[in-house]
């Protein structure tokens, strides 16, 4: 009786286990192969090859290389810049292909393309309507989302970059392309007309709104860290108010020989995260008189900040040949989750909601 018994147990557990194995694959089945997992952009080599797209799914810690061509029968072309999510689709920016690819979120099937680019960098969803691109041959691209089209272009300062939609703006970070800029450009996104040219420090490489709204900069700097040249200069933190539109707050770093840049916030909107000095910084913005301080000691190539979970995302590009990694870390404490197998060169992501 009791062999009868403990046998029923098992039989009952292992058609449980099935059951449920059966119904989770059915849902994923029903959302589509690449639901509720996060995007890593890869961004290639650089010239030669093509960018790709790692899928990554924390519960099930699996990665998946390269969906894009795995899905479409392609690549995706050179290089991969960044990638976001709206409305069930996914717009990824290829640089040197001069396009973005528009994809089913969840299949990962094309499903349209955004040409008339010349060097894109980011893409920023402004309304259900309209999006921008940021172009580094200067100005910003008005993307009609329904057809996929380019509709206008506003001027902008050299080698825009990062974009943050805030209020009723949005800032351009314009951080010189090959060369050097210091502004920041300010448009109403409701007449796509620029309000201001704003000066910060020389390569803005990063914005972040806080609680407040106001806007976080941090600016590189001439130069590059490892490199050293004359005339190199250090980077600053700046913020930038954002009814008068104009510097309340500047920090500078001590060297100019080390570039700060990919400026985070947390979830609380009370620390921002930035990579220096071959490492990852913090910095406490509702302390006054607080200063940066080293979370990780360890040189990475790219960052994010994943809101569910509080985690960072870590960019290891190794040796910019083979295929990197992505360390995941806890942005309060700097502790070191996991890590994640990427493809060459990862640099951006797309968390789901």
């Amino acid at each position: 009786m009791r062999t009868f018994k403990t046998t029923f147990q098992v039989l009952a557990f292992l058609a449980t286990i099935s059951f449920t194995s059966c119904t989770k694959d059915n849902e994923d089945n029903q959302q589509g192969a690449f639901s509720n997992g996060i995007f890593i952009v890869n961004e290639g080599p650089f010239q030669t090859g093509t960018g790709t797209i790692t899928f990554y799914k924390p519960d099930s810690n699996l990665a998946k290389q390269d969906i894009f061509d795995a899905v479409n029968g392609r690549p995706l072309g050179n290089i991969a810049q960044a990638i976001t999510l709206y409305n069930n689709k996914a717009y990824i920016v290829v640089n040197n292909a001069a396009k973005v690819e528009v994809v089913n979120a969840t299949t990962f099937k094309s499903e349209g393309l955004i040409a008339n680019l010349t060097n894109p960098s980011q893409f920023l969803i402004v309304d259900s309507k309209k999006a921008y691109v940021s172009d580094w041959i200067g100005q910003i691209a008005v993307v009609d989302l329904q057809s996929n089209t380019v509709t206008n272009n506003i001027a902008a300062g050299t080698g825009p970059d990062a974009m943050l939609k805030s209020g009723k703006y949005v800032y351009v970070a314009n951080m010189g392309g090959l060369g050097i800029d210091s502004t920041i450009t300010v448009i109403d996104f409701g007449t796509d007309k620029v309000v201001k040219t704003i000066k910060v420090g020389e390569a803005p490489s990063g914005m972040v709104a806080d609680g407040n709204g106001r806007i976080w900069v941090i600016c590189k700097g001439k130069g590059f860290t490892g490199w050293p040249q004359s005339g190199d200069t250090p980077g600053k933190l700046m913020r930038i108010d954002p009814v008068s539109l104009s510097v309340d707050f500047n920090y500078s770093f001590t060297s100019s020989d080390l570039h700060p840049e990919k400026l985070l916030i947390n979830k609380q909107k009370s620390k921002i995260y930035f990579l220096y000095n071959y490492g990852i910084y913090s910095f406490n913005i509702e302390t006054s008189g607080s200063s940066p301080e080293k979370l990780v000691s360890r040189n990475f190539y790219s960052i994010d900040y994943e809101n569910k979970t509080g985690y960072l995302y870590a960019c290891d590009a190794k040796d910019y040949i083979n295929n990197g990694i992505v360390v995941r870390i806890k942005a309060d404490n700097g502790l070191v989750i996991d890590s994640i197998q990427a493809g060459i060169i990862p640099k951006a992501f797309a968390f789901p909601e």
